[in-house]
């Protein structure tokens, strides 16, 4: 690579400037739409600048801001361990997102998808520095610092970028603040208030910060194996060189559009027409005086349309008001012919909430189509950037210059986690894709009811990891099954369900409510101890057969007057011939339950030989006659 200087840097970036120039005038003219400058009417006339540009871009900036970020890595084939490792890579760059914008805020910045969308919008561009850096503790840190695109410069090589330069202005002060580096001002011409240009450069090795013939950072290696910048324009169009005499630089304004691209000389109308609207209201609330005199210099001292004003006047001297001037009857007309355009190549009015009647499913339908035209591309741009940033910061994470990485974060399921990524997990998982979907109020219902339609019927049309992985979209399928069944298991066990309103009673500080839950735990558990002791019960005891039919002798016993089979001995009763024929030994005695009595006492109820023998009728009961 080559060693460059300051002063090779800089001319580097001015020749890219040169070829550029069309396109960063564009950047900064749509800019100053943004900032709602004011239209000038001329001299003496009322000026109205509509805020249409700004509300345009900060509703698309908002919704690019606001869309959720899907990074997944699509499961096909793999199997469960390939998935864990693609999951953990998922939340690996999930984590170091969210890292990177702590970082931002911390240093007073917006969040990286902050700044991108607006970069995007406004700019057409999007431009990113990405690195992996660690500190003199050996800690690992993210540095993911958005660039203007209206100050990145670029060169391109065989294999993409060659290297990549954000210019800057700093004070004096700024510069030693964060470099430590004290420039002269008198070499400079400048003082300590005046802001100068500083160079961030980069190429595939190194990076070097410098301004002028100063250098504030040394070079030094900044550990990724290619230009750590991901750039790029916006939509679909690609650089179109036409055939001019400006060196085929006409349509480099065109290369990476801004959301005003189809609408931006129709400001101005629209302006100029309000503007004349609010002249025309103006002079109608003080309309113009002709005013008569003799010599024809007579003047009034006061407003003549104040409530009380006098007007003193001399003889042959008058004053009455000009016609009111009207507008013509194909204004209002024309406000609306330029008022639609805008909304074509805009958003529609509805957009914003301005409905007179309320809209029928095909017209939400057809409305989301206008509003995915200007929205899609800049949605797929952000896509690109993610993806070429976490890209960058795999690639330097499994390098081998780094140890173990802890993340944290929330991922699209809304699920916190919190875990330990090493380098050789990341460099098995898979491909990362990364999406952003810009949310409407009937995107989650359609996403719901074609979901509830592909998994109905006896036979499903997709299976439900397909179904929650690509029409839903989840942050992790599998993740979410198990939670499924988990929660479908509580529903089945009624034990379950109130061992998790104890768990939460408990977290709760309810002991009331803690003591009542863990009560009924008992009793259900108790509950099904004794149905299952029934059930063993039940099992233990032998089976009795059912009764044989009327007239016919019971099963194993010799029809009436007949011996048994062959003489032999006496048939075991019917009861017992079951558990025998098995094998199983016959129950062991159960001792009486009952109280005890001392010995030669009587048992209550017990009956004596003469009880017995009355009790079978063979002699008169006792005391009888």
């Amino acid at each position: 690579m080559a060693n460059y200087k300051p002063e090779e840097i800089i001319a580097l970036v001015d020749s890219h400037y040169d070829l550029t120039e069309p396109l960063r005038t564009r950047m900064d003219d749509d800019h100053k739409l943004y900032r709602l400058e004011e239209f000038d009417a001329g001299e003496g006339y009322q000026s109205y600048t509509s805020n249409e540009p700004q509300v345009y871009a900060d509703k698309l900036i908002s919704w690019l801001s606001s869309s959720e970020m899907v990074v997944r890595i699509p499961y096909a084939n793999s199997q469960r361990e390939d998935r864990d490792n693609n999951e953990s890579k998922e939340k690996f760059l999930i984590g170091l997102i969210k890292a990177a914008d702590d970082r931002l805020i911390d240093k007073f910045q917006p969040t990286i998808r902050h700044q991108m969308g607006w970069f995007i919008t406004l700019r057409g561009w999007y431009a990113c520095r990405a690195l992996l850096v660690k500190d003199d503790d050996g800690d690992t840190h993210v540095d993911v610092q958005p660039w203007d695109p209206l100050h990145t410069y670029w060169g391109e090589g065989k294999k993409g970028l060659a290297w990549a330069c954000h210019k800057t202005k700093k004070t004096l002060s700024e510069i030693e603040a964060i470099w430590g580096v004290k420039v002269d001002s008198e070499s400079i011409g400048s003082d300590d208030n005046d802001a100068i240009d500083v160079y961030d450069f980069y190429d595939s090795e190194d990076n070097i910060v410098c301004t002028g013939d100063k250098v504030l950072k040394a070079r030094t290696k900044h550990g990724s194996n290619k230009v750590p910048v991901v750039l790029g324009p916006v939509g679909a169009q690609p650089l179109i060189q036409a055939i001019t005499d400006t060196g085929n630089l006409d349509t480099v304004e065109d290369y990476g559009e801004s959301c005003y691209k189809s609408s931006r000389g129709l400001f101005d109308k629209h302006n100029f027409m309000m503007s004349t609207m609010l002249e025309l209201t103006a002079r109608s609330r003080k309309q113009g005086l002709k005013i008569k005199s003799r010599d024809g210099n007579k003047t009034l001292d006061e407003d003549p349309y104040k409530e009380g004003s006098e007007i003193a006047l001399g003889q042959g001297e008058d004053v009455e008001p000009l016609g009111l001037l009207e507008m013509s009857k194909e204004s209002g007309a024309f406000m609306g012919l330029v008022s639609g355009e805008m909304q074509r190549g805009g958003l529609p009015h509805s957009i914003y909430g301005q409905l007179e009647f309320q809209l029928s499913g095909f017209a939400i339908n057809t409305l989301r189509q206008g509003v995915e035209t200007v929205l899609v591309p800049r949605l797929q741009a952000l896509e690109k950037s993610y993806r070429s940033i976490f890209q960058l910061l795999c690639d330097q994470y499994i390098s081998g210059a780094f140890k173990s990485f802890e993340v944290s974060g929330k991922d699209k399921n809304r699920m916190y986690f919190r875990e330990e990524v090493t380098p050789e997990m990341i460099k098995n998982a898979g491909d990362v894709e990364v999406s952003f979907i810009g949310q409407l109020p009937q995107d989650e219902m359609g996403k719901m009811s074609m979901a509830q339609i592909a998994r109905e019927g006896q036979t499903p049309l997709l299976p439900d990891i397909y179904i929650r992985d690509n029409i839903l979209g989840l942050q992790s399928a599998d993740q979410m099954e198990d939670a499924i069944k988990s929660q479908a298991a509580e529903r089945m066990l009624p034990e379950a369900a109130i061992w998790e309103l104890l768990k939460s009673a408990n977290r709760q500080g309810r002991e009331d409510l803690a003591e009542l839950y863990q009560a009924e735990l008992r009793r259900l558990f108790m509950t099904k101890r004794m149905e299952e002791m029934q059930m063993v019960n039940q099992m233990m005891q032998p089976q009795q057969p059912p009764p044989p039919p009327q007239g016919m002798p019971p099963e194993g016993m010799p029809p009436q007057g007949m011996p048994p089979q062959g003489g032999a001995g006496p048939t075991l009763p019917p009861t017992v011939m079951p558990d025998a024929a098995m094998g199983v030994p016959p129950p062991m005695p159960t001792a009486p339950v009952g109280p005890s009595v001392p010995p030669g006492t009587p048992r209550p109820g017990a009956q004596g030989t003469e009880g017995r023998l009355e009790e079978l009728g063979l002699v008169p009961p006792t005391g009888g006659n």
